[in-house]
């Protein structure tokens, strides 16, 4: 059966070139945005699977990222489905009509890989998985009758791809090769100097320059952190009301930027809740804003009715972008020494996994934590921070 993959730009060429010519085994390929990485991995681990008998792996970060590149290659062969003895969507496993076998795995749960063996592995956007999952378990998938490896990602800091992309100089087994999106010749230069233009340097220079940068995914740096804020003369503050699992987080800022308060509550019941957070305004006579959207309207128009003055709580709306100025604003503020933050340790662990998503097609950015670890402190400082900023600059105090 004659099968045609792709026809690869010159620089998805040469990195072919070398895969299938050269003798080493593990391939780091670090790649900025709309270069074609995926497409890449994809022809590669499919030219593997037509050109010999063996059994593949393929690693994505999360199980959507999997389906999706299962979904590809069923709908790439729809005008030849010849070439698939069996598919399994639930499994995610591929029998192809040579004998050769893909199966796509998620590294959220990389336990379910062990005791697999594979002779050829595709991890990726592998910045994004777990360096355990890559230590305890994938590394063991290849060591017995592994031929070959891809790894390949954007970077997202200096982390562990960062380590093996160096292990180029002094081990003989790595081959790196690092791509920007200006290598794309396919691409108008002036789509990604519009990028450049309208996304923030750091965030421009990982994705589509594909630089290491220390923090990476962690807009926010070195915490400027100060465990005896002075006393003000006003205050402000930001409420973040709780949905599913989440905290309802009150933080307060001085005059001066500092963070003076900062608590989280949940698992207890809305009057309670309520009552703690008003007090706290109470105490301070602070100006807050409270995110209205989702229950944040009833839950304002609760806190409000328990204020000595009314006019201490303001509406403020959660959209994707606001979200973005927000955040932006706050890390600009840390990096500037412009504002400090209250070293409680669950605070710190969420400025550690606070990171962003970034949609190249859109060029939408998305803030927020890690899956499975939450962001209500850094939203409900973000929101008090803007409370500050913008009632301070604006002239607007609360009533004494």
């Amino acid at each position: 059966m004659n099968i045609e993959l792709y026809d690869p730009h010159p620089n998805q060429e040469k990195i072919h070139q070398a895969i299938n010519n050269d003798g080493y085994k593990y391939y780091v390929l670090n790649i900025g945005r709309q270069f074609g990485k995926s497409l890449l991995a994809t022809n590669q681990v499919l030219y593997w699977c037509f050109n010999e008998v063996c059994e593949c792996g393929w690693v994505s970060p999360v199980y959507n990222q999997a389906f999706k590149v299962y979904e590809q290659i069923i709908k790439a062969f729809a005008d030849n489905p010849q070439v698939f003895k069996k598919k399994d969507g639930q499994k995610l496993r591929i029998e192809f009509i040579n004998g050769s076998t893909l199966q796509f795995f998620s590294s959220e749960r990389y336990d379910n890989i062990r005791g697999f063996t594979f002779d050829y592995l595709v991890c990726d956007e592998f910045a994004f998985q777990s360096d355990k999952a890559w230590s305890e378990v994938l590394r063991a998938t290849i060591l017995v009758k592994g031929k070959k490896v891809l790894l390949v990602s954007t970077p997202n800091g200096k982390n562990h791809f960062f380590q093996l992309h160096q292990l180029e100089a002094v081990n003989p087994q790595y081959k790196s090769f690092s791509m920007t999106s200006y290598d794309n010749p396919l691409i108008d230069p002036k789509e990604i100097d519009d990028a450049r233009h309208t996304l923030p340097e750091h965030i421009f220079r990982q994705e589509y320059l594909a630089e290491f940068i220390d923090g990476g995914g962690n807009i926010f740096g070195d915490i400027n952190y100060n465990s005896n804020p002075s006393k003000g003369s006003r205050y402000y503050g930001g409420i973040d009301v709780a949905r599913a699992d989440d905290y309802t987080v009150l933080s307060i800022f001085n005059d001066k930027g500092e963070q003076v308060f900062l608590d989280r509550w949940r698992h207890d019941s809305w009057a309670n809740i309520v009552k703690k957070v008003a007090d706290k305004i109470n105490e301070y006579n602070a100006q807050c804003y409270i995110e209205v959207n989702s229950i944040g309207d009833p839950i304002q128009e609760m806190i409000k009715k328990l204020l000595t003055n009314q006019n201490n709580i303001q509406p403020f709306v959660t959209t994707n972008k606001s979200k973005q100025d927000i955040i932006e604003q706050l890390a600009v503020a840390n990096q500037q020494k412009e504002a400090s933050f209250l070293p409680l340790e669950w605070f710190k662990q969420e400025f550690e996994v606070f990171t962003y998503e970034y949609n190249p097609k859109t060029r939408v950015i998305k803030y927020g934590a890690s899956n499975g670890f939450h962001d209500d402190g850094i939203m409900g400082t973000a929101i008090g921070f803007h409370a500050y900023k913008h009632l301070k600059l604006k002239g607007v105090y609360a009533v004494t």
